[in-house]
């Protein structure tokens, strides 16, 4: 991973499946000017595309020397190609974008060098740049927002996946076939499906009848001891220590952080998820222990966008 990051301003962005959180960060990883707003979806892939336009001209207004521009943003996406490919949690209702060209119109419009990066794989940059992976050279990332990112670095290198793409491992089958489980991606069963937070509030409305259920509301109800719902989050946990254990198997992190908003939540699920991982890996843990650390990120709501930040810092090196 590069270290030679030139003392420049850029302008990170954090494209999710509902918000854009843009910002002015220094080579430090400082925050200098940021802006939130929902994201366009409704306006269709030129819409987004004009959209993160018009956020970093109005943050271009605030200050100078802005160098690049570096979007993490949810997936499916090709990072070298600068596209999202048919992108799962940004769309319009009953729409499909397939593939939509993200960096290029942007770099046009602004004349600057524009980076695109998978969202959960820039934020374990930023984790191994500022936060919780520094020195660490086994990490993982899982996001926990509207969908289920993972971010690898292994051997002190961003782990990609075949032809240079981004491994979507939110979308490998914990239940294949799940009728309860509808995923984004067209499947059922996904780990997305099971351990986003919008998608884990969906499938509990599902199951129970009710319409309008938010993870907000989900985690009200469990903390004021609703059986039903601590019930549901027992469920998580045991889902969340499920895929932990695939994770550590593949990649033999030393350390996996969580981030999104959904982590907020990490009282409900995470020492239940703990116990049920120790049960799961009992037998990876002679000669070299593979148990990993599990903690939240320490960069917080900034992950995303610092994450981007990066992106935009290597765009000036490469």
């Amino acid at each position: 991973m590069r270290k030679d990051i030139m003392e420049k301003r850029v302008i990170g962005v954090d494209l999710g499946g509902t918000k854009l959180l843009a910002g002015v960060i220094d080579e430090q990883g400082k925050v200098l000017e940021s802006c939130r707003e929902p994201v366009e979806v409704n306006a269709g892939p030129s819409g987004l595309v004009q959209q993160v336009i018009r956020v970093c001209r109005q943050l271009m207004t605030k200050t100078s020397s802005i160098s690049a521009v570096g979007i993490a943003s949810a997936g499916p996406l090709d990072p070298h190609q600068g596209c999202l490919l048919d992108p799962t949690n940004l769309h319009g209702p009953g729409e499909t974008w397939g593939v939509v060209p993200l960096t290029k119109p942007i770099s046009q419009e602004m004349g600057i060098p524009v980076g695109l990066e998978n969202d959960a794989a820039a934020a374990v940059l930023a984790e191994h740049w500022l936060g919780g992976a520094r020195g660490c050279d086994n990490a993982v990332m899982m996001t926990l927002g509207t969908g289920l990112g993972v971010g690898v670095i292994a051997n002190g290198e961003l782990l990609r996946s075949g032809r240079g793409l981004h491994p979507e491992v939110g979308h490998v089958f914990l239940h294949q076939g799940d009728q309860t489980a509808p995923c984004g991606c067209g499947n059922y069963g996904c780990a997305e499906a099971y351990l986003s937070g919008r998608n884990f509030s969906r499938r509990c409305a599902q199951l129970w009848g009710e319409s309008g259920l938010t993870g907000e509301e989900l985690v009200r109800r469990a903390q004021f001891g609703d059986e039903k719902a601590l019930k549901a989050f027992d469920e998580y946990a045991d889902y969340f220590a499920a895929m932990v254990s695939s994770l550590v198997v593949l990649f033999s992190p030393e350390r996996i952080l969580i981030s999104g908003g959904f982590s907020e939540s990490h009282s409900l699920f995470l020492d239940r998820a703990r116990t049920q991982l120790e049960k799961l890996l009992s037998r990876r843990r002679q000669g070299v222990d593979l148990f990993p650390e599990i903690s939240l990120s320490q960069l917080g709501a900034e992950t995303g966008l610092l994450g981007g930040a990066y992106v935009g810092l290597n765009q000036l090196n490469s």
